[in-house]
């Protein structure tokens, strides 16, 4: 395939992808990553070079729910210096990794958690102190593998956030931004000096799946919480079933 078809179909399906990001909190590197690969980028590369699509979903997504009030502060304050953490030692474990059967056991959880996602927050017990520390462990172990594997990783976060700490859809879509814009940076920069990033590629993607989130998160804010809820439901269910297939 021509480099240039490459780059086009890259930043294209980035562009559609980050509005769909932009409603549901990610979970679009399920997708993302096979059509990367399907364009002729080795695995490796295409996980690396989708980092840079992070990095455009991340901050698309955080310059618009930043001042929504969404942000769950106390939980950024734990997890920010744990997400820095991540990402320095992801690109000593990046090219150990085999991601099959990683995909295969995310498949499966997605399926399963999804129905988790219809709960309604005055249907959740009200997070003890236990609760929270557990989140906070679990949430760390997502952290790793979505900066390690990327395929859709991150979708992990949203019943960790909505279970365990109690938030909101459109709270999970916010804190989750905030704390990946503290990850994916780093990571990003590890794997791109150890050669796992194509620019030519990741260039059009980081601005294709900026202003595609940018897109989404609008519409996640003027449709509200009901329309998220099923939003991510969807996207989670449909996210299992491409990964197993």
């Amino acid at each position: 395939m021509a480099l240039e078809l490459q780059v086009l179909i890259i930043a294209v399906s980035g562009f559609f992808l980050g509005i769909v990001s932009g409603i549901v909190s990610g979970g679009i590197g399920s997708i993302m990553v096979p059509l990367a690969i399907a364009a002729g980028l080795p695995p490796q590369i295409a996980v690396g070079t989708l980092k840079m699509g992070g990095l455009g979903a991340a901050f698309g997504g955080l310059t618009v729910f930043w001042k929504s009030g969404h942000v769950r502060k106390d939980i950024l304050r734990v997890m920010v210096p744990i997400g820095i953490s991540v990402g320095l030692m992801t690109p000593f474990i990046f090219q150990r990794i085999d991601s099959e059967t990683f995909q295969t056991i995310l498949g499966i959880v997605l399926i399963i958690m999804a129905p988790t996602l219809l709960i309604k927050k005055k249907g959740l017990l009200k997070p003890s102190r236990k609760r929270r520390g557990v989140g906070y462990v679990l949430y760390s172990f997502v952290l790793f593998l979505q900066a390690v594997f990327g395929s859709g990783a991150g979708s992990l976060a949203n019943f960790i956030l909505i279970l365990l700490f109690g938030t909101t859809k459109l709270e999970t879509n916010a804190t989750k931004r905030a704390v990946t814009a503290f990850l994916v940076p780093i990571t990003f920069v590890g794997l791109l000096l150890t050669g796992y990033v194509s620019l030519i590629h990741g260039i059009p993607l980081l601005i294709a799946s900026f202003i595609g989130t940018h897109i989404g998160s609008k519409i996640a804010l003027k449709q509200g919480e009901e329309f998220v809820t099923y939003a991510m439901f969807i996207v989670a269910l449909a996210g299992g079933i491409w990964v197993l297939i």
